[in-house]
């Protein structure tokens, strides 16, 4: 697996973002798809050509994933859901790419990618099913070519590209990251649920898997918009879908016995949920860090990796509250806002603003202290765990324990020569020596009363 930290902002998919007002305000939108032989024409031809370089390119920049386990696991439910090639152009490849944003996305020429965020978040493999079944359906449909023409005339004349966003060539790219119009979606959720029957899994579960996507531990979606974040469409999905399964399973007759298999699902992606755990903390997402983990010590509360990484996303909290308000739901304008104001700051100066008041400082002790109990956990679990002595040393610095930090700091120091952060860490030991011994300073010793 990869070691590298997650690349904040993977370029090359969030420069879709440029294309968004395209297929948002597009007058003219592809109604339903074609399945069978659509012909690629002669000025879509480069951009067939830019589509088919993206394999190539994700790989060569690091943004796949690199997981034989879950590879296998996208690549074999993929093939088994994906319907039979139309034309030559089209040829079937699944691939997982590392990043946190619960999305995932199929190109006109049979590539699809599935986001770490998302493997982390479903709860099992039929969830998989149903976004990889959508997602081939796409391909399939010809959604992508369609939509294009549908929308090229009128608005891909009048685009203003920059220095910063993708040009004219990766538009394809823009449309499967984006999302489609509504009916190509539920053409793809419809058929796909019908598909998902056939192949012998659950088709309620395709419900199931949009209510998880509308989660928002952050209250700010959309962070990215793409087809998989727009919670009055997911909410639409949910429920049309939830409907079409019990028609189709009404229909089927006498019980079936549908795949679902959820424990062996959450076991093979523990690792990936585990990364997706620092990723969102490095994306400075902690409260949606601190809800996947929470999850993952539910899951197996013995497991000390665990409870280490619900003390880093807890500890990642800083002086902020794992919730922004009142338990009553959230709109999607204060959603929205709420991802604005986010912007204006940097994280230390939002920081900082927050530790300026005593409810700030009272909620930095607190998440301190819970992180300091998950700490003590992982260790109590396996002692010689050198990141759960690394995180416990940084928490008592936080409580003001310096002399109890620094022995933990020794110890990770210890354990791991090579770390990374070794000039980083060895300057806070450095720190904390220098305090303690102007603490343990008679100059600093209260007068005798």
């Amino acid at each position: 697996m990869p070691r590298s930290p997650y690349r904040a902002g993977m370029a090359l998919l969030l420069m879709t973002i440029a294309l968004v007002a395209l297929v948002a305000f597009a007058p003219a939108r592809a109604a339903e798809g074609f399945y069978g032989p659509v012909e690629v024409r002669k000025n879509e031809a480069p951009l067939m050509k830019t589509v088919g370089d993206y394999e190539e390119l994700f790989q060569r920049r690091g943004y796949r994933y690199d997981a034989p386990a879950v590879d296998e696991l996208v690549a074999r439910l993929g093939g088994h859901l994906a319907l039979p090639p139309t034309d030559a152009y089209i040829r079937y490849r699944f691939h997982v790419l590392r990043d946190p944003e619960a999305n995932a996305f199929a190109l006109p020429d049979g590539q699809v990618y599935f986001n770490t965020g998302l493997l982390a978040l479903l709860e099992n493999e039929a969830q998989v099913a149903a976004i990889l079944v959508h997602e081939v359906h796409h391909t399939a449909g010809h959604h992508t070519i369609l939509q294009y023409r549908s929308i090229r005339a009128k608005s891909v004349s009048s685009m203003v590209l920059g220095p910063f966003t993708l040009g004219i060539s990766d538009i394809f790219l823009a449309l499967s990251v984006y999302g489609y119009s509504r009916d190509l979606e539920e053409e793809a959720d419809r058929k796909g649920a019908a598909r998902m029957l056939e192949a012998g899994y659950d088709p309620s579960q395709m419900a199931r898997a949009f209510e998880l996507l509308l989660e928002d531990p952050e209250e700010e979606t959309p962070k990215r918009a793409t087809a998989w974040s727009t919670h009055p469409q997911l909410l639409a999905r949910s429920g049309y879908s939830r409907a079409l399964a019990t028609e189709l399973l009404a229909a089927a007759g006498s019980p079936l016995s549908l795949r679902v298999a959820a424990e062996e699902y959450r076991r093979l992606v523990r690792p990936v949920s585990i990364e997706t755990v620092q990723d969102l903390i490095s994306v400075d997402h902690p409260r949606s860090a601190h809800a996947l983990a929470t999850r993952l010590v539910a899951e197996d509360p013995k497991d000390p990796a665990l409870h280490l990484a619900l003390a880093d996303a807890t500890r990642a909290l800083g002086a902020r509250p794992l919730k922004l308000g009142p338990a009553a739901e959230v709109t999607d304008k204060e959603k929205k806002q709420n991802l604005k104001e986010r912007a204006k700051l940097t994280r230390a100066e939002w920081e900082a603003m927050r530790l300026a008041t005593p409810e700030g400082k009272e909620t930095l002790r607190h998440n301190l202290e819970s992180a300091r109990q998950s700490y003590q956990r992982a260790l109590e679990l396996d002692p010689n765990l050198p990141e759960a002595h690394r995180g416990l040393g940084l928490t008592l610095l936080g409580l003001d324990d310096p002399e109890n930090a620094g022995k933990e700091l020794v110890i990770y120091l210890r354990a791991r020569p090579d770390a990374a952060d070794r000039p980083v860490i060895a300057a806070r030991l450095k720190q904390l020596t220098e305090k303690i011994k102007k603490r343990s300073s008679p100059d600093e010793q209260p007068p005798p009363h």
